[in-house]
Parts: structure tokens; sequence; C-alpha cells
């Protein structure tokens, strides 16, 4: 037989509910929590997660992340949201969907209805979403928004600064010369693309810049977007100077495209997320940065406070970003 929380709390020398709160999250003196966790791993203490779960008042242990596609940005920030709920001792289950799919609201439903995860994780929903985010309000369904301002309104949400971000980046550029800057932006749909574009726009205006429809490419925040963005933008006759993408992802295609054309150089190359492979790509992307993990490690704090009724008021998270300065601009 396994060691028991019972031998654990005799061996720390506080009660069996005192493990317990340290095992489900809850709030416990910081020198009472690290001598209760010390014991569990010299004592090799493994506990059930999912029968744990259910003994907390019914809970299941889990917690769903629903998400649009898999890349380097989503899965960092994912990252962050399993060490967080691995604190809480709570496993994330994930399902990813194109866009507004009929596929994605049934799996929705069958995760809420009747409910097999404590509450959802809505990461970069889409305005279709919107629909089903009020009816499980109506339930009271414990939700955090990540990434996605559209919805702070509704539910509680972590977002990032994404205009402040965008104005720092092509302040950066105009900093260094640059009059004539090439903007690749995201999807239309999502706020973060408006808020990036804005950021871009204000910061043109208050150098006395003239924004130009022409030096602007839309982009499905993809590297093939970043590819095509950065042809159309060597074939004018007046190409630009520098080139500001809404995501590394499309910073990394116009980088591509510019070593298969053989015109490394061309322009000075920006990018925004600061995803990993930013800092390997030749030449190292420079980027707006934040916290990724971060990002998912406070969207599931937020969720682990609803669940366990100590945030009741909606709330809104932003995080700062910050330049990081490399070989491409």
């Amino acid at each position: 037989m396994g060691v028991t929380i019972q031998q654990i709390a005799v061996k720390a020398g506080v009660s069996k509910a005192t493990v317990s709160r340290v095992l489900n999250g809850l709030a416990v003196k910081y020198e009472t929590e690290q001598k209760v966790k010390a014991i569990m791993e010299k004592m090799e203490y493994r506990p059930h997660r999912f029968a744990r779960g259910l003994a907390a008042s019914h809970k299941t242990g889990f917690l769903g992340v629903v998400t649009p596609s898999l890349n380097p940005y989503v899965a960092a920030v994912i990252t962050g949201m399993e060490e967080e709920a691995q604190r809480h001792g709570k496993l994330l289950t994930l399902a990813t969907f194109p866009t507004g799919s009929n596929e994605e609201r049934e799996v929705i439903q069958t995760m809420t209805n009747p409910p097999v995860v404590d509450g959802l994780l809505f990461f970069l929903p889409s305005p279709q979403m919107e629909g089903l985010i009020k009816r499980l309000l109506q339930h009271k369904f414990p939700m955090v928004v990540a990434s996605e301002r559209r919805f702070e309104n509704l539910v509680s949400a972590v977002i990032i600064d994404n205009l402040n971000g965008a104005k720092q980046a092509t302040e950066y550029l105009i900093s260094k010369g640059h009059r004539r800057i090439g903007y690749i932006n995201g999807r239309p749909e999502m706020s973060d693309s408006v808020d990036r574009m804005e950021g871009y726009r204000i910061a043109l205006r208050e150098a006395g810049i003239s924004f130009d429809e022409n030096l602007i490419q839309p982009g499905l925040y993809d590297i093939k977007s970043g590819t095509e963005a950065a042809a159309k933008f060597l074939g004018m006759s007046n190409p630009p100077t520098a080139v500001f993408a809404a995501n590394d992802g499309m910073a990394i295609g116009v980088l591509k495209a510019l070593h298969s054309l053989k015109k490394e150089g061309a322009f000075a190359v920006m990018g925004f997320d600061d995803i990993e492979m930013a800092s390997y790509v030749t030449p190292s992307l420079t980027t707006v940065g934040y916290d990724l993990h971060e990002l998912g490690r406070q969207a599931v704090h937020k969720l682990i406070r609803q669940i366990q009724g100590e945030e009741k008021v909606q709330s809104t998270l932003q995080l700062k970003t910050h330049l990081v300065v490399r070989e491409s601009a």
C-alpha cells in the first residue's frame, strides 16, 4: 500500500485537513506548505489525481482547453497552463479545432453537460463562440479567456498589452531611421490584430509619418503569410525599408523569403510574441516579447480561483510587453 495523507500529516506535525489543503492548492502558511511538500517528496507520495478531484466537492480533476490550432506560440502558452494546473493537482484535456467549427461547439457541450471538466480555458476563441460562452455563463460554468480581449466584459480574461507593444516596436524602427515601414496584419477577426495595427498607426502618427495603405499586407499569423507579404513588398517600385509583422511566425516567413530570393537585409524585420524559434533563426529575430508561460499560468490560476469560489467578480489581467532586440532590426 502507498503512502497515505494521514502518514504525511503525522510526519509533518499537521492535521490531515492541512495536507489536503496543500494538495488542492488552498491557502496555508508558506512555511507549512513547503514543509508538507518536502515530506511528500521524501516519502515519494504520489496522489491519485482523478480520485482526489472526485473527492473534492465532486470535482473531476480536469480542466478543458479549447484552441483553434497548435503552433509554437500556442504550445508555449499551454506549457505554462500545464505547469499551473499540475501545481494544483489538475490535468488538462486539450481540444483543437478550426475557428468556429460546429465540431468545436459539440465537444464543448460534451465537456460541460454533464461536466467532465471543472472549468474551461478558451484560448484565442473566435467571435462565433460568443453565443456559447453566454449560455455557459447562464449556468455559472467556470471559464477564462486567454489572449483575446473581445470577451473581457463577459468573462475573466488574461490578455497582452498588444497596442503598446506594437507602438513600442514601431517606435523602435522609427528610431533606427525607417520612415517606410511595411506592416503585415494578423487575422482581422482577432482583437490582437486590431490592437497591434492601432499601435502601429499611433506610432506613425506621433512621429509625423503618414499612414500608407500600400504598406499594409494581410496575414493569417502563419509563416506562409509572411513569405507572401515579403514577395509583395519586394515587388514594389518603392519598397519599405523595414517590415513589422504582427506575430513571429509571419516575421520568420519574411526572413525565409529574403533568404530564398537572396535578398537578405533588404529590409529590417520585426516580429511579435518572442516564441522560442525567434532566437534561433538567422538572422535572429528582433521582436516584442512577454512571458508566454506566465500567460498560461495566470489563465489557469484565475480559473482555479473561480472553481474554488475565491474569484467571484469578472476581472481582466493584462500582461506587459518589452522589446527584444536581436539581429534582424
